[in-house]
C-alpha cells in the first residue's frame, strides 16, 4: 500500500522537540514568508483535549518555537527544511473542545526594532552603516546582499520605529527590507529577478507535475505605470538644475512620466535614482495569486515562469508564500525588463 503524501511541521518547542505530542493533535498551521516590509510568522491552531497547553506548557514571555517543513513521501526521500526561529508573540483559547492557537514572529519582542519610536541622526553615512547600527540595537544580525551602498549627508530618524525609518530608507533606494529568523536582510530586488528560475508553473498542470495549480487569479494595471522617470534637483551653490530621464527599453510607446524632485549631486546619480523611482513605480503593475500544491520547496525571492497562462505568461518573483499542511499560497509580480 503507498502511503499518502503529506505535509506537516517538524517543531521544537524552548528547545525540546515535541513532534510525538503534535501528531494528532495539530488542526492547522500556516508559515507567512515575506520578500520585503513584513516580518515572517508562524500560527498553529492546537487542539487541546489534556490541556497541556493550558497549564503547564503555556507559553511564557520570550518562549520560542523552531521549525522546518517536512514534505514525506512526495519522493523517495523525505524532504525537510529549516525555516527557522520564531519568537511567540500571541496565544488565543477556545472551547469546548479546548483549542489553543500560537502565534510567532521571526524577531523576538525582546528587541525594540517594531515596537520603540527613537530619533537619531547620522552624518555623512552609508545605508549599510545605518542598518549595522540599527541590527546591533537590536541583537540581529545584518545580511548586506547588495553592491549598492548609497551614501547620504544625512540620514535622520524622527520619531518612528527601528523597522519603519529603516525600511522607509531602504524602499528610498529600491531595495527590499526582509526580517526572518533573527536577521535583517537588505537585498536588491533587481539582482533576485535575474536570477534563474526555479520552477516553471503551468496553468492546465500540463508540464512539471511537481507543482500543481489548485486555482489562480491575476490583475494587471494599464492606467497606474510609467514609461519614464524624470528626477530633478535645483543646486542652489552652484545655481544648475541637475536632471535625468530614465526609459526602460521596452517602454510603451504612451504613458505618463513620473516627475521626482530629491537632492542629487551629479547627472549620474539622478541617473541611476530616475532607474530606482520607477522601478518601485512600476513593480506591482502585473500580480497574481497561485494556490497550488508543492513537492518543491518555495521561498519569497525566487523566480518562477508561468506557462499557459496566455498574456500573463512570463518570469515572475515570488513577494510572499504561506505554507500550509494542504497547499502553497503565491503572491507573485512580474518581473521588470531592463531597470
Amino acid at each position: 500500500m503507498t502511503n499518502s503524501r503529506r505535509t506537516q511541521l517538524d517543531i521544537s518547542y524552548n528547545g525540546t522537540s515535541i513532534m510525538e505530542h503534535l501528531t494528532g493533535h495539530t488542526k492547522s498551521w500556516t508559515y507567512t514568508d515575506n520578500l520585503s516590509g513584513q516580518i515572517d510568522d508562524l500560527q498553529l491552531v492546537l487542539e487541546d483535549i489534556e490541556t497541556v497547553w493550558l497549564n503547564s506548557w503555556f507559553p511564557k514571555k520570550g518562549s520560542t518555537i523552531t521549525a522546518a517543513i517536512e514534505k514525506q513521501n512526495w519522493s523517495k526521500t523525505n524532504i525537510k527544511t529549516k525555516i527557522g526561529s520564531f519568537e511567540i508573540d500571541e496565544i488565543e483559547g477556545s472551547g469546548p473542545p479546548t483549542e489553543i492557537t500560537i502565534k510567532a514572529l521571526s524577531v523576538p519582542e525582546s528587541n525594540s526594532i517594531r515596537g520603540e519610536d527613537k530619533s537619531k541622526a547620522w552624518e555623512k553615512a552609508t545605508l549599510k552603516v545605518v542598518a549595522g547600527d540599527i541590527a546591533k540595537a537590536n541583537g540581529l544580525k545584518l545580511y548586506y546582499e547588495t553592491d549598492d551602498n548609497p551614501q547620504k549627508d544625512r540620514y535622520e530618524q524622527d520619531n518612528e520605529t527601528d523597522l519603519s525609518f529603516l525600511y522607509k530608507i531602504c524602499s528610498d533606494e529600491g531595495l527590499c527590507l526582509k526580517l526572518s529568523n533573527n536577521s535583517i536582510v537588505i537585498l536588491d530586488e533587481a539582482d533576485y529577478e535575474s536570477r534563474d528560475s526555479v520552477a516553471t508553473i503551468y496553468r492546465n498542470n500540463s508540464g512539471d507535475s511537481s507543482i500543481q495549480v489548485i486555482n489562480w487569479s491575476a490583475k494587471t494595471t494599464l492606467t497606474e505605470t510609467y514609461k519614464a522617470c524624470r528626477v530633478e534637483n535645483v543646486d542652489s551653490n552652484k545655481k544648475k538644475t541637475i536632471k535625468a530621464t530614465f526609459t526602460p527599453p521596452k517602454s510603451p510607446q504612451v504613458g505618463r512620466t513620473l516627475v521626482v524632485k530629491e537632492d542629487v549631486k551629479s547627472t549620474a546619480e539622478a541617473q541611476k535614482l530616475a532607474k530606482k523611482k520607477l522601478r518601485e513605480a512600476n513593480k506591482n503593475a502585473t500580480t497574481l495569486t497561485l494556490n497550488v500544491i508543492s513537492e518543491k520547496h518555495l521561498d519569497a525571492g525566487m523566480t518562477i515562469n508561468l506557462k499557459e497562462f496566455g498574456w500573463f505568461d512570463g518570469k515572475y518573483i515570488i513577494s510572499q508564500v504561506i505554507h500550509s499542511q494542504d497547499s502553497v499560497s503565491l503572491q507573485i509580480r512580474r518581473c521588470l525588463e531592463g531597470y
